[in-house]
């Protein structure tokens, strides 16, 4: 599925609600990774209903342990099409027996992705379908394409309290900075955007009202992740409730919790 307007044309897909291609029409570049399964298959998956992984590859519910993979079922469920005009489309997972099976609760997610001159806004609505409150974490996983893995570099507006950033505000994203740390994550960030910058384009992406925010690429890899996340996985051993997980969201019976971010070309 496709929209378009003057400035950017987006290819989106019922397979995990993904973006496939954003391409700058003014410089007629591509903005996003193209999968390459020889690095990562992976394009800008939706983290739901956990980010990460906890540290023994279950969640834990009250009395009940379900098998739970790495940032959740979302990245791998097929969505149905709700809405599809000329700049906006809306896609919808509700739970299923397969979800079910590792995640005790009915919902409804809906993603809406709508064209704005040289953006894209990125909404997300959960509703708890249920009769219990329901926890769950949420994250996006957006990749973006690079055209010298060795020269491009992030840029934040806000000096942040960052060793890894040259000037508090700037780090090189190239192997040799993740060779050191390879997840770069960072918490409660002043800024409320991030630029990537290329030789080519330059990328914003919006990160206000998220407390973490990661970083992320493999080694010879052309992409960067920029990562806006509610929650995170686990960084030791434990099988704390998921009602009790750091960065879980509680949301009650009939409730809807709203996110959202942005993705503009500069």
């Amino acid at each position: 599925m496709n929209i378009q307007n003057e400035s950017l044309s987006l290819t989106v897909s019922l397979n995990a609600a993904e973006m496939m291609s954003l391409i700058d029409k003014k410089s007629g570049k591509e903005v996003l990774w193209n999968g390459d399964p020889a690095y990562w298959a992976g394009r800008n998956p939706i983290l739901f209903p956990i980010v990460g992984s906890t540290f023994d590859k279950k969640i834990h519910i009250k009395d009940s342990i379900y098998e739970m993979g790495n940032h959740g079922f979302a990245r791998n469920s097929v969505f149905s099409l709700i809405k599809h005009t000329t700049d906006q489309i809306v896609l919808r997972l509700q739970e299923s027996e397969i979800t079910l099976a590792q995640y005790p609760f009915k919902f409804t997610l809906e993603v809406s992705y709508t064209l704005k001159g040289s953006s894209v806004l990125i909404d997300y609505r959960i509703i708890n379908n249920d009769k219990e409150i329901m926890p769950f974490s949420f994250g996006l996983h957006p990749a973006f394409a690079l055209d010298d893995p060795q020269e491009a570099h992030i840029e934040f507006p806000i000096n942040e309290d960052y060793p890894q950033l040259t000037d508090q505000h700037k780090a090189n994203m190239n192997d040799e900075f993740f060779s050191v740390i390879p997840t770069f994550l960072t918490e409660n960030l002043r800024s409320p955007y991030v630029e990537l910058h290329r030789k080519d384009i330059k990328i914003q992406v919006s990160c206000e009202g998220y407390r973490w925010v990661a970083f992320w690429k493999k080694a010879k890899a052309a992409f960067l992740c920029i990562e806006p996340w509610h929650g995170h996985g686990d960084f030791k051993e434990s099988t704390t409730d998921f009602y009790k997980r750091e960065g879980t969201i509680l949301l009650a019976p009939q409730d809807t919790y709203s996110t959202s971010y942005s993705i503009s070309i500069l």
